[in-house]
């Protein structure tokens, strides 16, 4: 391996032997380890070992339930707690007020809507106890529009985008992690006038409903003036938006409940079809220069309310209605069984412990975060005992 080639070695173990060794140890000792040497800090921090260290993290599912709690637990057969897991989260204001939003490689995206000096965004990686704090660019009315959080692989950049709607033409924001700054997008006044579909789950807005794949962030939005519905997406790569019409049979059905998600390694829609009593999956498949929906399953199923992640072994969580009490189906043979250990929750995602943000928030010698531009630091812990 060649990642640290180009950093000074202070003697010791061989360096295949010590890239394989902590390759091996979770994050946490990883962030601690970085005082052994210059060298461990310069290997550890290095882009290729967070990659490489990403690449074999364990799957785990993060959950946010109604008593406000979240908790990580390991996306196998029973769903394990992760251990001794405790979130403390990054700011302990009591009007604070936190949405998820979606994580991305074991980093969190948290809405924070009622603080005193406007909206913020917290981007956070518990792992490793760092976080930014990213004041939004004022609004009118800042609390509407649909949001997004991914990862650029090209540029090696986490990026946070907020379209603002509904308005026209749309608006849209873009903060890079990388370049520490927000940017303005001009967004094709063809687009229309935009909304987030309406939302059934508890406590929690569709506009943080979203589906990211391959660099590209999807939502489902419906267009005012036409009373229509179609997915629009925007390409992490250039920065540039998109726009997938619903086929005829899925725009007759703006009066059920859906939700995106990505599903069998594709952006899909999850469709409640209350007249029915079916839940339908649609994925989005590519034929040539074509993109076509196509149906994957359908189940006889009532008092389901929507999907929130895919698992590893391919069943689907999703919540009842209108209690928001979490099952799980298996697509196979279409049975749904409920997981009344999880409790309430109104957000399952995907999750890794990662080390990622850590080449990006840079200590000075004190310990504390360097700020650039609008981000700022923010307090954070996680505590993990394995």
């Amino acid at each position: 391996m060649k990642m640290a080639e180009t950093v000074d070695r202070d003697g010791g173990l061989p360096e295949d032997l010590l890239i394989t060794i902590l390759m091996a140890l979770p994050a946490k000792c990883l962030v601690r380890f970085r005082s052994v040497s210059k060298y461990w800090n310069s290997l550890i921090t290095s882009t290729e070992f967070i990659n490489i260290h990403l690449a074999q993290a364990k799957p785990l599912l993060l959950f946010h339930h109604h008593n406000q709690s979240y908790s990580l637990r390991l996306d196998n057969e029973s769903l394990d707690m992760w251990s001794n897991s405790e979130f403390e989260l990054p700011s302990k204001r009591e009007d604070d007020d936190f949405q998820i939003i979606g994580s991305c490689n074991g980093v969190i995206c948290i809405l924070n809507t009622l603080q005193d000096h406007g909206q913020s965004i917290i981007l956070w990686n518990p792992s490793i106890g760092k976080s930014l704090n990213l004041a939004l660019p004022r609004l009118s009315d800042p609390f509407r529009g649909i949001f997004g959080f991914g990862f650029n692989r090209q540029s090696n950049d986490y990026k946070f985008v907020r379209v603002v709607t509904p308005q026209y033409p749309v608006g849209c924001h873009v903060y890079s992690v990388k370049k520490r700054s927000w940017k303005a997008i001009d967004v094709s006044p063809a687009l229309g006038c935009i909304k987030p579909i309406p939302s059934v789950l508890w406590g929690r807005s569709s506009s943080y409903n979203y589906a990211f794949l391959n660099g590209v962030l999807h939502w489902i939005v419906d267009r005012e003036e036409f009373g229509s519905r179609f997915v629009l997406s925007f390409d992490l790569r250039n920065d540039s938006f998109g726009k997938v019409m619903l086929s005829p049979y899925l725009a007759s059905k703006l009066d059920e409940w859906m939700s995106i998600l990505v599903y069998d390694n594709s952006v899909s829609l999850f469709l409640n079809d209350l007249d029915t009593r079916y839940i339908e999956i649609w994925a989005l498949k590519k034929y040539g220069a074509m993109k076509l929906w196509a149906r994957k399953i359908r189940i006889n199923a009532v008092g389901i309310g929507l999907a929130m992640v895919c698992r590893q072994n391919g069943e689907i969580l999703m919540t009842r209605y209108p209690s928001d009490e979490v099952v799980s189906c298996d697509p196979q043979s279409k049975e749904i069984r409920d997981l009344k250990k999880l409790g309430l929750s109104d957000y399952a995602g995907s999750f890794v412990e990662s080390l990622a943000l850590l080449d990006e928030l840079k200590e000075t010698e004190n310990g504390k975060v360097e700020i650039t531009q609008s981000a700022t630091s923010a307090v954070s812990s996680f505590k993990c005992f394995h």
